[in-house]
C-alpha cells in the first residue's frame, strides 16, 4: 500500500517534472482530458491495454491539464491513493485550485459488491468527482474470448450482477457511464443498461470504439446519446488490410467521423454531459475481421453478409489515403513530441470548430 509520505513525495516531484514541450493551444477548453491521452507517457508506446495509469502520477496530469487549457480530468483510479483519505484530500484540493473538474475511472470489479461499490463512492467523494467511467472488458471482444461460451459467460455475469446492484447505485448516487469499450455492441449496451434501470447509469459514450465491431459510428451515437453520462471524444481513420483493417484515433477533425454533428446532438440531448478527450497516441489496432477467430464471440446475426456489407460501404469506403500514425521505431522523445501536437491539435480543433471553448 503507497505510504501517506511516498505519495505525498510523489506529488511533490511530479511537480518538477517536465510535462512536454509543445505550445498551448490558444484559449482554454471545456473538454475534459482523459488520462489515456498520455498513453505514450505512460508506456512508450506499448499497448494500453497492458499497463496501468500509476505511470501517470495525479499531479503531473494536472499539470498537463492546465498546460493543454482542460477543464477536467478523468482520473484513473491506479493514479491515486484509494487507501488514504488524507492524500485524496490533497488531490482534489490541488485540482480545485486549478479549476480542473475531476471525474474518475474506475475498475469494473467496484460494481460487483455493495462493499466495493461503496468503496469506490467515498474515494470518489473525496476527489470531489462528479461522475464515474467504467469499462466492464479491460481487453477487446474479438481478442479477449476463444469461444462464444467464453463471451456469454462474461456478458451473463454482468447481466446478473448489475441489476442486482440497482439499490447500491440509486443509495450512493454516484453517476456511472459504461463504456462501449470494444465488448458491448450499442444495442446490446441499451439492453443493458435497460436492465439495470438506474437514474445514476448510463453510457460513457465512445465515439470511435465500436468501429472495431463493424459497427457503423451513425449507429453507436444514435443509440448510446440518450443514455450519456459522460464520453471519450475522438477522431478515427481507418485503412484496409489483407485480412480486414486498421483503425487510429487521430487528432480531431483529421479522421472521417462528422464530429460536429455528434457533437451538436449530444448537447442538445444531453447539456450537461462533459466531452472528454480520448486522444490515443499509438500504433494501429488490427481489427481482422475476415478471419474466423474475429467472430467467435458473436452470434451469427453480427457476421451476417449484409451487414458486413454496410459497413465495408459506409465506413471502410471513407480510408484515409495516408499511411495511419504510428509509434513504434519512434524515438521516445518523438513519441512524446507526437503526443503533445495529438493533444494541443485536438483542443484547438475543438475551440475553434466545436465551439468547446471554457465559459
Amino acid at each position: 500500500m503507497t505510504s501517506r509520505r511516498f505519495f505525498l513525495q510523489s506529488l511533490a516531484l511530479g511537480a518538477l517534472a517536465p510535462v512536454g514541450t509543445h505550445a498551448a493551444p490558444r484559449g482554454r477548453t471545456s473538454m475534459y482530458l482523459a488520462f489515456t491521452s498520455f498513453a505514450v507517457r505512460m508506456l512508450q508506446g506499448r499497448d494500453i491495454m497492458k499497463t496501468s495509469a500509476a505511470a501517470l502520477n495525479s499531479q503531473t496530469f494536472l499539470e498537463l491539464c492546465r498546460s493543454f487549457g482542460a477543464s477536467g480530468a478523468q482520473i484513473d483510479f491506479s493514479q491515486v491513493p484509494v487507501e488514504d483519505s488524507s492524500a485524496l484530500a490533497v488531490i482534489r484540493s490541488a485540482y480545485e485550485r486549478a479549476g480542473v473538474e475531476v471525474e474518475v475511472s474506475i475498475p469494473s470489479r467496484y460494481l460487483e459488491t455493495p462493499e466495493a461499490f461503496a468503496e469506490a463512492a467515498s474515494v470518489a467523494a473525496a476527489l470531489g468527482a462528479k461522475r464515474a467511467r467504467v469499462a466492464l472488458l479491460s481487453g477487446r471482444r474479438y481478442e479477449s474470448f476463444d469461444s462464444r461460451a467464453a463471451w456469454d459467460a462474461f456478458a451473463s455475469k454482468w447481466r446478473d450482477t448489475l441489476p442486482r446492484m440497482r439499490a447500491e447505485f440509486n443509495r450512493h448516487k454516484l453517476p456511472i457511464g459504461i463504456e462501449n469499450h470494444k465488448d458491448w455492441l450499442a444495442p446490446e449496451l441499451v439492453t443493458l443498461l435497460k436492465s439495470i434501470d438506474s437514474p445514476f447509469v448510463g453510457a460513457c459514450v465512445d465515439f470511435g470504439n465500436n468501429i472495431a465491431l463493424l459497427e457503423d459510428p451513425d449507429e453507436t451515437m444514435e443509440l448510446l446519446t440518450p443514455y450519456a453520462v459522460t464520453t471519450h471524444l475522438k477522431d478515427m481513420a481507418i485503412r484496409r488490410t489483407e485480412l480486414g483493417f486498421e483503425l487510429s484515433e487521430v487528432p480531431l477533425g483529421q479522421g472521417f467521423l462528422p464530429l460536429e454533428r455528434y457533437v451538436n446532438a449530444l448537447g442538445r440531448t444531453k447539456p450537461a454531459v462533459p466531452f472528454c478527450l480520448e486522444m490515443i497516441t499509438r500504433d494501429p489496432l488490427v481489427v481482422p475481421y475476415k478471419s474466423d477467430k474475429y467472430w467467435v464471440g458473436f452470434d451469427a446475426s453480427a457476421r451476417d453478409a449484409a451487414r458486413i456489407r454496410r459497413f465495408e460501404d459506409r465506413v471502410l469506403s471513407k480510408q484515409s489515403q495516408r499511411p495511419l500514425p504510428r509509434t513504434t521505431g519512434v524515438t521516445a522523445d518523438n513519441q512524446v513530441a507526437a503526443e503533445d501536437e495529438n493533444v494541443r491539435a485536438s483542443v484547438q480543433y475543438a475551440i475553434d470548430v466545436l465551439k468547446l471553448g471554457a465559459h
